[in-house]
């Protein structure tokens, strides 16, 4: 039988991942290790594909006929992944596979809080610029960018599940309403119930002696009593918003799958298949979230507007205030927010890094310097349908009292540069700087800060990268002497070290985040982690400022 197998390089178990997947243990498939898929028992090795989160896996050569074999090595990832095996004369079969990570670095939970951060910042930053444009909801025929498909994708399963807990025990309130019978069948008919059904409808006499009815009634009766009744009855203004949630974004989610399909026809070859492929994944994901209006609860509710409004159901019960979060989640991941630093998937996770670094320190910045000096015109770019795009290339963004925090600006030769201010080597492009207004006693001073989606040994490979923005940095003086112009020079990275009591006692990597370290030499690493607070931030923050005080 035709089957696909995954195993270590190394030896050990191999465990079947289709077409019946088996449990995998955690702990089995971790990241940075290296993989083998067989497929076994198959007349199609030589034309059969297999593709790991859109990238094709490295072929091997196989000594049997009948074995196909791929090397899959994660790399620096971990969470869920998407296999596509690609056999002809049969449709595409597609399966997920978890890699556990090391437990001190970003897991898939932690890619999903930098998006959410991400998205997050730009709209308090967009808040503090001239522009008054809505983003709230993303329209037109422009397709979103990967990392928000990515966050979107994640939080269905979330929402599905969350849906479910719902309808396992919804909130519900006793409902009064009339129901109308023919007088024969109100055998439990009150009185105020009886006299209420005689000012309408037609009025019965009766013939038969003596008379069954009461000496009140005077042998009269309504032909039909309205009796009230009460019943439970879940339609309440939550389930409607909520019901009312879930179908626009299924709706959403079908438009944007039609979007995607226009693009892979008409794109160019390279982004063709990922948009095929993303157009696949987005008809799933609306589909399970249409199943979920189709909920049980939800059958008999009304209609409604598809926004939450915050009730004490919302506040109070956890079921509840889960899916309150995941609106909020939702409405990020709808905005028209577009950037090439989104237009990746999840195994380029490093590049996101660097952009979330920069938007959350500029974030930190308007907390610390007040938002009154800050000018954020120049990070975002609009056009006339709404949608804003991240100008996330040589970015300069004055923070207050003559700082200014730089993206990916460019330092060319210093002597073809205006102020003499450059490189004396070649061009040089550090993932963010933080300038230091120029005084009477020095001139401009800078703070290099190099995002590294890097743990452990990596990180002393990218210390040459901040040891080269030391020194090659510099300016030209009036004596025709050039100083360099780094005050400090520091990793961002979502690496945990290990501190000792001294810094000469700490190994490395942990040694370039010991304070001693980072004071005695202005140089090291730094911490910064999605998840981290705004005050925790701040902190970061100062504490880089302060150590490069010349």
């Amino acid at each position: 039988m035709e089957a696909l197998f995954i195993q270590a390089e190394a030896g050990g178990p191999s465990w079947q991942v289709w077409p019946e997947q088996d449990a995998i243990p955690p702990g089995i498939i971790q990241e940075t290790r290296s993989y083998l898929f067989e497929l076994r028992d198959s007349d199609n090795t030589l034309d059969a594909d297999l593709l790991i989160d859109d990238i094709p896996a490295e072929a091997l050569r196989s000594r049997q006929p009948r074995v196909a074999r791929w090397r899959w090595t994660p790399g620096f990832h971990a969470g869920t992944v998407e296999a596509v095996l690609r056999i002809p004369a049969v449709s595409s079969r597609r399966f997920e596979i978890i890699t556990d990570p090391d437990l001190r670095k970003l897991t898939r939970t932690s890619f999903d809080r930098m998006v959410r951060e991400l998205l997050e910042d730009t709209f308090a930053l967009f808040s503090l610029s001239a522009f008054r444009k809505s983003i709230a909801r993303q329209s037109g025929s422009r397709p979103p960018a990967l990392a928000r498909l990515e966050f979107l994708r994640s939080r269905a399963n979330e929402i599905t599940e969350t849906v479910a807990a719902i309808d396992r025990s919804p909130r519900h309130f006793l409902r009064a309403e009339e129901v109308t019978v023919p007088a024969h069948k109100a055998t439990r008919a009150t009185g105020p119930e009886i006299i209420k059904s005689f000012r309408s409808g037609h009025i019965l006499s009766e013939t038969s002696s003596p008379s069954r009815l009461p000496v009140a009634l005077c042998g009269r009766l309504p032909a039909k009593i309205s009796l009230r009744k009460r019943r439970n009855s879940v339609d309440i203004p939550e389930h409607r918003q909520i019901k009312a949630c879930l179908r626009s974004w299924a709706a959403w989610l079908m438009n944007v799958a039609d979007i995607l399909d226009r693009t892979a026809v008409a794109d160019d070859p390279e982004n063709r298949t990922t948009a095929a492929t993303w157009a696949v994944r987005t008809r799933h994901i609306a589909r399970k979230i249409s199943n979920a209006s189709a909920s049980p609860f939800l059958k008999d509710v009304g209609e409604g507007p598809a926004t939450l409004r915050m009730s004490s159901l919302f506040r109070r019960d956890p079921a509840y205030q889960r899916f309150y979060r995941l609106w909020q989640d939702m409405n990020l991941g709808l905005a028209a927010l577009f950037g090439d630093f989104l237009q990746m998937p999840l195994a380029r996770t490093y590049e996101l890094y660097e952009l979330w670094c920069f938007l959350r320190l500029v974030r930190a910045a308007a907390e610390e310097y007040g938002p009154e000096d800050i000018d954020v015109s120049n990070l975002f770019i609009s056009d006339d349908t709404g949608s804003v795009t991240i100008a996330a290339g040589a970015v300069m963004v004055p923070v207050g009292g003559g700082n200014m925090l730089c993206f990916q600006k460019k330092y060319r030769e210093y002597w073809i540069e205006p102020g003499n201010l450059g490189s004396f080597s070649r061009t040089m492009v550090p993932d963010i700087v933080f300038t230091r207004p120029a005084t009477d006693i020095t001139g401009a001073r800078l703070i290099v800060l190099d995002a590294k989606y890097r743990i452990n040994q990596g990180l002393n490979d990218a210390l040459n990268s901040i040891h080269t923005y030391r020194d090659a940095l510099v300016q030209e003086a009036e004596s025709g002497r050039t100083e360099g112009i780094v005050t400090a020079a520091y990793l961002l990275t979502p690496y945990i070290p290990e501190l000792g009591a001294d810094f000469q006692s700490t190994q490395l990597p942990g040694r370039l985040f010991h304070p001693q370290y980072r004071e005695k030499f202005r140089f090291g690493a730094v911490t910064l982690r999605p998840g981290m607070s705004l005050d925790d931030l701040r902190v970061c923050l100062k504490t880089i400022v302060a150590d490069a005080v010349v």
